[in-house]
């Protein structure tokens, strides 16, 4: 047998060795989706940096199902435990949140991989950390993003972003908390049709929360029509006028926890 010829088989039973090995370690029994029915979390003496890190609450809201791991590293940095080599399918984090005057939060953050080694898991220990910070969150969207013109199904990119969105909340874990959905529309039309058409866009986004797994006992909405406006653009109904009044269509949704 040639040397080159041993070199490749001596390669071959390494790359096999390491696979066997482990390599791909998981802790958690983790499906095909990237999914499991009971997170399982390591002990914080076994990471490898142990003092954890304080994250940008901001950036650690933006983490979400469907990112790579490229994008999370942007995020909120290298993962703090050792988990394996090769297609590693599992991310723990120690993460300290700031108080004023009391004690940092510290929590564990768990991010699991599906096949595509796109995240899609995503969990903290305990569940209802970031509900501690009681810190009220808003996101808004404008309605065109959600919404086809004067309708209030949700478009495929609406039912997309108010997914996110949900993703988001149970990230940020909403014990003893309150979501609150308000639409608003642009002066253009009767008040009577734009109030009545803003509380069924705010409908419509609850509906799909709930159906995301946001408790529907705590989602409130309300539809405000044309009553808070963010920009007033006089004259009538034309296109550089519908173009100047698009701040005042939109989606905005408001968490308070207690």
């Amino acid at each position: 047998m040639s040397k080159k010829l041993m070199k490749i088989n001596m390669l071959v039973s390494v790359c096999a060795l390491l696979l066997l090995s482990g390599c791909t370690r998981s802790i958690s029994q983790i499906d095909k989706q990237g999914q499991t029915a009971e997170p399982v979390f390591p002990a914080v003496s076994s990471a490898v940096r142990s003092e954890g890190s304080y994250p940008n609450v901001d950036a650690l809201m933006n983490v979400k199902p469907g990112m790579t791991k490229a994008q999370l590293y942007e995020l909120i940095g290298v993962p703090h435990f050792k988990e394996g080599v090769f297609r590693v399918k599992e991310w723990d984090y120690i993460f300290h949140f700031p108080v004023e005057g009391q004690e940092d939060i510290t929590c564990q953050f768990k991010v699991l991989f599906d096949n595509q080694m796109k995240a899609q898991g995503i969990y903290f220990l305990p569940q209802n950390c970031l509900s501690k910070l009681k810190a009220p969150i808003q996101r808004e969207l404008r309605s065109e993003a959600l919404f086809p013109f004067a309708s209030a199904t949700l478009s495929y990119s609406g039912i997309a972003q108010v997914s996110a969105l949900a993703a988001e909340l149970k990230v940020i874990g909403l014990e003893g908390g309150r979501v609150l959905v308000l639409g608003h529309t642009d002066r253009i039309g009767k008040p009577v049709d734009n109030q009545k058409l803003s509380q069924d866009r705010a409908d419509a986004v609850k509906r799909l929360l709930t159906i995301q797994g946001i408790p529907a006992s705590i989602i409130d909405t309300r539809g405000l029509g044309d009553s808070e406006p963010r920009v007033d653009c006089p004259g009538r109904k034309s296109n550089a006028v519908i173009a100047c009044l698009a701040p005042n269509r939109r989606m905005t949704v408001d968490v308070v926890i207690h």
